[in-house]
């Protein structure tokens, strides 16, 4: 696939993920919360009267919106195409005056030297073609003594290995795609119910032993919207921590941290937040390799 194709494809694919998240007050409510000044390291009067990124926002520009509300002066926003004005506008419109929206793409960007106090990219630079070449633009606008945080996608782990698969099956198979396509939480909750009423006509009841409300729970809408992600989007670059840290040092940048968070997520993912958070354990190394590489870096010169 040409990058061109590849982009357009990515943007399509995560407009429709989007759209469904900035309307789900719950959804929006968890994704907007993975920014803070807890998470981040810094003081909770860190945003305001700053200049700040976010590169690739997103069709619900979570990230711009949570900035905002820590006070930031203005949010530059964009992303690839003007399908973020249809959902964006309206999650932003109680800070008028406040944010800017464009269509832009983070391997060229139209911004100054130096322009941005903060600059935030996430979950953007991994659907490039040049994740590198993606950083150089992130720091080229950020200003000295500035912050650029990035979060992007590791190497290695049998996950991705599973999931490279899935990815490659949903270009080739025509039936697999309509299934990934249309899939709701009914599928995966009716796929257990009949599972478990087999067990039953065979003589095991363990099923029953297991509250109905409990399983609805952990199969939810943002569970699918998170298969759809990493199923359907065509392009996923792989990068470790320390390919990413080495860049940084030698580009200007100090005080380089990882951080990690323990996402409380509401679904079956939430037996895999420790492993998120404890990127560095054995078992997480062994199913996600480097993890989701979060950064933190002060801009020195």
């Amino acid at each position: 696939m040409e990058q061109e194709d590849l982009e357009k494809k990515s943007r399509e694919v995560f407009h429709e993920i989007h759209k469904i998240q900035g309307s789900d007050q719950k959804i929006f409510n968890r994704i907007s919360n993975l920014l803070s000044p807890e998470y981040l390291r810094v003081s909770n009067d860190f945003f305001k009267e700053k200049i700040c990124l976010d590169a690739g926002c997103g069709s619900n520009a979570n990230a711009t919106y949570k900035m905002l509300r820590m006070g930031a002066k203005k949010v530059y926003a964009f992303d690839l195409d003007e399908t973020i004005f249809r959902c964006a506008g309206q999650i932003l419109k109680e800070f008028d005056g406040r944010y800017e929206l464009s269509c832009g793409n983070v391997l060229n960007m139209s911004f100054d030297d130096n322009f941005f106090d903060f600059t935030h990219c996430a979950g953007v630079l991994h659907h490039t073609h040049d994740v590198f070449r993606g950083l150089s633009e992130l720091a080229r606008v950020t200003n000295i003594g500035g912050i650029l945080y990035i979060e992007t996608y590791g190497k290695g782990g049998l996950v991705r290995e599973i999931t490279s698969m899935l990815r490659e099956k949903y270009m080739e198979d025509e039936r697999f795609r309509f299934v990934v396509e249309n899939l709701q939480p009914t599928d995966l909750t009716g796929a257990i119910k009949w599972i478990f009423s087999v067990m039953e006509e065979h003589g095991d009841v363990s099923g029953k032993k297991i509250p109905w409300r409990h399983i609805e729970e952990l199969i939810d809408n943002d569970l699918i919207l998170t298969i759809k992600d990493r199923i359907m989007a065509p392009s996923y670059e792989e990068n470790s921590e320390e390919e990413l840290v080495n860049w940084l040092n030698d580009n200007g940048f100090t005080e380089i941290e990882r951080l990690t968070r323990y996402p409380m997520i509401k679904n079956i993912r939430k037996f895999l937040s420790p492993f998120y958070f404890k990127y560095d354990s054995e078992m997480a190394r062994f199913l996600y390799g480097s993890g989701g590489v979060q950064l933190k870096a002060v801009k020195d010169k």
